[in-house]
C-alpha cells in the first residue's frame, strides 16, 4: 500500500473570491491561472527566439546582444541564469541555455534538440524560427 503525502496549501481570499465569481471550483480556477502562465512564457520565449533568429542572421556575437534581449523579458535570476550559461564557452552552450529559458515546460527537450540540429547544420537561425512556430502552434490557449 502506497504512503500518503499530506501537503498544505494556503490560498488567499482574493483567489477564491475570483473563483466564485467566475462560478468556478477552487481547483479548476487554480487550473486556469497556471495555464495561463504558462502561455504567457511560451509567448515570451517564442519571441525571444525570433529575436534569436534575427541576431543569427546578422551574425552578431553572443555577447551582449542576446543578453539584452533575455533581460527585457525575463527576471533577473533568470536572466543571470541564461547569461551564464550562453557564455560558458561549452558545446552548444547558446542552445541549451534558450532551451533552459522555457523552464519546466514539457516541450524543453524537443525544443533543445531541434536547435542542437540546426546548429551542427550551420543554420541556428532557422532552428529559432521552427522552434518559435513550434511553441506558437502548441501553447494553451
Amino acid at each position: 500500500m502506497a504512503a500518503k503525502t499530506r501537503r498544505t496549501v494556503s490560498v488567499s481570499p482574493e483567489i477564491i473570491a475570483a473563483a466564485e465569481q467566475r462560478g468556478l471550483s477552487l481547483g479548476d480556477y487554480i487550473q486556469n491561472l497556471h495555464q495561463n502562465q504558462r502561455s504567457a512564457r511560451v509567448a515570451y520565449v517564442s519571441s525571444l527566439y525570433r529575436g534569436f533568429a534575427l541576431l543569427e542572421m546578422a551574425r552578431v556575437p553572443v555577447d551582449p546582444a542576446y543578453f539584452e534581449l533575455v533581460d527585457g523579458c525575463m527576471s533577473t535570476d533568470e536572466s543571470r541564469n541564461f547569461r551564464i550559461l550562453a557564455s560558458s564557452g561549452e558545446d552548444n552552450a547558446l542552445v541549451r541555455a534558450a532551451a533552459q529559458l522555457l523552464g519546466a515546460d514539457t516541450r524543453q527537450s524537443a525544443v533543445q534538440a531541434l536547435l542542437i540540429a540546426a546548429s551542427r547544420s550551420q543554420v541556428l537561425h532557422e532552428g529559432f524560427i521552427e522552434a518559435a512556430r513550434l511553441l506558437e502552434a502548441t501553447f494553451y490557449r
